[in-house]
């Protein structure tokens, strides 16, 4: 029954929610006065990985569709690898939805040099494009015992320092 529900109401906002059109900006990327916009259509051109993961929302395992986060961070010169260290492990990534829920990841979280799961910025679930409701951009943390910080409806990604230097 709680399955049945959740379906209808996810169908009854995709037709209230618009879509977003074709050239029109889904993810704004920024990190020290640099910042990126993509748009479906330049996210859907990006390599894409599949992962199978349990949502804890619905309790079931779906298959997720995505682009790793860390490509598109890369986009605005993050520091990777050997360069993240220092100063730079107090980088945060801040993920805002359109409704107004916001997520804070250490950068750390997704680095390759620091991680062997990969974090995505989910377009498909289970071979179909999101609702609008979870959509177009669902940021998936696969690993996570609760799904707190799978953020849904990402529209942006900010990566800002924590605390102070010490000197």
């Amino acid at each position: 029954m709680r399955t049945l529900l959740l379906c209808c109401i996810g169908l009854a906002l995709a037709t209230i929610l618009p879509a977003a059109r074709e050239d029109e900006a889904v993810l704004t990327v920024s990190y020290a006065g640099k910042s990126v916009s993509f748009t479906a259509a330049d996210l859907a051109a990006m390599p894409h990985q599949t992962i199978s993961a349990l949502d804890g929302h619905d309790k079931k395992t779906h298959e997720y569709t995505g682009v790793p986060a860390r490509d598109v961070l890369s986009r605005v010169s993050v520091p990777s690898g050997e360069k993240l260290r220092g100063p730079f492990l107090r980088l945060v990534v801040i993920a805002r939805t359109k409704d107004n829920y916001e997520v804070a990841y250490a950068l750390a979280e997704f680095d390759e040099a620091f991680s062997d799961r990969t974090i995505l910025l989910v377009d498909r679930q289970d071979g179909k494009p999101l609702f609008p409701s979870t959509g177009p951009i669902r940021l998936l943390l696969p690993g996570d015992k609760r799904p707190a910080r799978w953020a849904r409806m990402v529209n942006s990604l900010e990566i800002v320092q924590v605390g102070e230097d010490r000197k």
